[in-house]
């Protein structure tokens, strides 16, 4: 379809054009108001107890960090554990993930660590959870390993490493955007397309409009009056 063409059919319909635009200036208003959301995240990397032995047979043989990891997740990621944030007063959303779920992984990163990020669009709220996500993270995790009765010397360390503080998350609303005008194009086109194959003639819609409310279009049958016969009958 040629320029012309396009703009010939853009004409034709220009009020539902309109109206698509008008759709689509909404939602990009409320776009544009929508209160951003924050995000803090860290890492917890599990270090292996300290051994005099190169390597340490502790993160070289078995994967034992890796699955002590990987225990952590499931506990705290599990509608208890979530249970627990929200009763200690945790507000914002939660999410801790496991990187590198198993030994054959690549990267094959030499000690297994967490990744731990807390959303809101409560600024304040999103740095009160993380502080007691990752404090309660650690504390059981400690209280588990004295729970089996592990030697101190036995004992595998998580470290809390690489926080980001509370950030505005950057792009989302760039992207919604741009995403909103590839769809309108697309409406825009296919209303159009859509009223050039099934035409509204403005004059039935003026003759429909004449009848007014109540009134029928279409001729009522004659009624007889009792005692009255017709001619021929």
């Amino acid at each position: 379809m040629s320029l012309p063409e396009i703009a010939g059919r853009l004409w034709r319909h220009a009020l539902a054009v309109l109206a698509v635009l008008f759709v689509a200036a909404g939602v990009a208003y409320s776009f544009k108001h929508t209160a951003p959301t924050y995000q803090e995240s860290a890492s917890i990397i599990f270090l292996p107890p300290i051994s005099g032995a190169k390597p340490n047979p502790f993160s070289a043989v078995g994967g034992s960090l890796t699955e002590a990891a990987g225990a952590v997740v499931a506990d705290f990621m599990s509608p208890q554990g979530l249970d627990r944030v929200r009763q200690a007063g945790g507000t914002a959303d939660v999410d801790v993930e496991l990187l590198n779920s198993y030994n054959l992984e690549y990267p094959n990163y030499s000690s297994p660590y967490l990744t731990v990020t807390t959303s809101s669009q409560d600024f304040g709220a999103v740095h009160q959870t993380f502080k007691l996500v990752t404090k309660l993270l650690i504390d059981r995790f400690n209280a588990r390993q004295v729970q089996y009765s592990v030697a101190a010397n036995n004992q595998i360390y998580p470290d809390l490493i690489g926080d980001t503080g509370p950030l505005e998350g950057q792009g989302s609303s760039k992207r919604a955007l741009v995403g909103l005008a590839i769809l309108t194009i697309v409406a825009v086109f296919a209303v159009t397309s859509f009223l050039d194959r099934h035409p509204i003639r403005l004059s039935r819609l003026l003759n429909r409009g004449a009848a007014g409310p109540g009134r029928p279009q279409w001729p009522l049958p004659r009624l007889r009056r009792p005692g009255i016969r017709e001619a021929g009958s």
